[in-house]
This record gives structure tokens, sequence and C-alpha cells, in this order.
């Protein structure tokens, strides 16, 4: 087959791409668009752009190379999945303080996703008017999935206390969350 060895542009119409697994990919060549690029799409740009130079970034360092690359499944590159980590930022789905009651040594519990790994989740806890309590890292279970926070700090009044998670990624994205005890 003629295409079997091709990649590229061919006559404007269409675009040959071979994939990881040798397998050809056949699609139309896009063309510029004419019209103005709205404020949206704009700030996707730029998320792409960015998300582009941290993947450039992390395939010049070895270890975090082989960390992509040992996740990257089918086609996927390790660029590729450096692109959607630095891309997309972490989720927390999960702030338990049902066992946080403001003693020394109670507990929040945080559940953190993200499409590769969450490097760090930190809580800070400020009381009703604002002021900062304590503040630190929370530690990664056995589960791979939670992460708990220990009090080093009273806190007697609860009420109206606001705890802050704040979980990153690799590519420094961020996710924040409030809790309003």
């Amino acid at each position: 087959m003629v295409w079997k060895e091709s990649s590229g542009t061919v006559g404007k119409e269409l675009t040959i791409t071979k994939r990881k697994s040798g397998k050809i990919q056949i699609g139309k060549h896009r063309k510029k668009s004419t019209v103005p690029a709205t404020e949206k799409q704009l700030e996707v740009q730029r998320r792409f752009k960015n998300s582009s130079i941290y993947a450039r970034a992390a395939m010049t360092k070895p270890d975090l190379k082989a960390e992509y690359e040992a996740a990257a499944k089918g086609d996927q590159s390790a660029y590729n999945l450096a692109l959607r980590d630095a891309y997309k930022a972490p989720e927390i789905t999960l702030v338990n303080t049902a066992e946080y009651t403001g003693a020394i040594g109670s507990k929040i519990i945080i559940r953190a996703f993200d499409d590769f790994r969450v490097a760090g989740v930190k809580v800070k806890i400020a009381n009703a008017a604002g002021d900062v309590l304590e503040q630190g890292d929370a530690v990664l279970q056995d589960n791979a999935l939670d992460w708990v926070y220990t009090a080093t700090v009273v806190n007697d009044v609860l009420q109206g206390s606001v705890v802050t998670v704040s979980a990153k990624d690799l590519p420094a994205n961020e996710a924040v969350k409030d809790v309003v005890l």
C-alpha cells in the first residue's frame, strides 16, 4: 500500500499520520479559520501552549519521562500523556470533616484525583474571623485514593471555621475547595 510509509499533507486536502502502533490515520486537512477566535477559544489555545511547553520540558527529564512512558497506553506517547496532564487540573471530590473535632490529632480526609498523579495535597484551617490556625500537608494513604490531614493545633470554635484544601499535580495545576464548618 502506498500510504504505509507516508506521512504529512497531500495536496492540502488530506493529512496522513502514522500512529505509534504502526497504524495509518488519514484525515481531512484542517484549514486556518477566517473567523476571529473567541475569548474562550483564546484561553484554550493559551492552556494548550502552556501544556506543550510543560510536556517538552518533561521529556528532557529522564525520571519524569520514564514515569509518563510507563503510564502511556496504546498509541499514546509519553509526550501526549504529559501534555494531557498539564492541560487538566486535579479534582477534589471529597473533603470529609466528620472526624475533625478541633482537637489535636483529629483528622480531615480528602479524596483528590488527577488524570496522571496528584503530587500533593495541602490543608489550611482558618477560624470564623479568617485567622489561619494551622496549615500543612496531607499524607497519601495506602489505598492510593485518600489523603489525610492530622490537626496539630486546637480549634476551640469549630462553627464558621473554614477548611481550605488544595491539590496539585506534577505540572503544578491546582484545584482548591473550601468547606465551612
